[in-house]
């Protein structure tokens, strides 16, 4: 075990002191967390990041008697808290195939691509110069953007704009409530 002076180095930071204390535990603690997940990798990364969490703590542990107890307490509440988290993954899959199954969700994002595809269909059959504008206006681009990338007054753009709802109003009547929603798409 460590000499009173090695554990004082220890916990001013001295890494050779560290060392003596990581070749002494490292094989057991291996055992010991793959008796728990049984799996020789996992149980590496569990005694890893408890021989990190050693390093972060040297200053408060009290003694090197301490330390073996610290070690072994670490990597099994560790090997636990892996399980719970398995358990609370495998619930929230669970959740998320019981909820995507649904037929509430299929028929949501159906309406949801057809509602896209109207609208963009819609778009598409603008004239040119109207349909440049919407297209720029809906990704957010601003007027005066807008009308010094198509080369026009920020007023053209205004009434491209304006056209368009117009345009997509009366293309997607049959759609309401779509209708609504054509301003917000376009800041006006």
């Amino acid at each position: 075990m460590l000499s009173p002076k090695d554990f004082k180095s220890f916990r001013k930071g001295d890494r050779k002191a560290f060392k003596l204390i990581f070749d002494t535990f490292h094989k057991p603690l291996i055992i010991f967390a793959t008796k728990y997940v049984n799996d020789a990798d996992l149980a590496e990364d569990l005694v890893q990041e408890i021989f990190v969490k050693l390093w972060e703590k040297r200053k408060t542990i009290e003694n090197s008697i301490t330390i073996k107890a610290f070690l072994f307490t670490s990597v099994k509440n560790r090997a636990l808290n892996h399980f719970r988290h398995l358990k609370v993954v495998d619930v929230h899959q669970k959740e998320m195939i019981q909820s995507k199954s649904e037929e509430s969700f299929f028929k949501n994002h159906l309406i949801e691509e057809e509602t896209y595809r109207l609208l963009i269909q819609a778009i598409h059959s603008l004239p040119d110069q109207t349909r440049k504008v919407c297209t720029l206006s809906m990704n957010g681009v601003k007027n005066a953007q807008i009308a010094e990338e198509l080369n026009l007054s920020t007023s053209t753009v205004k009434y491209h704009k304006n056209k368009a709802i117009t345009i997509l109003r009366a293309k997607l009547k049959d759609h309401l409530f779509l209708l609504p929603l054509l301003p917000f798409f376009f800041d006006l």
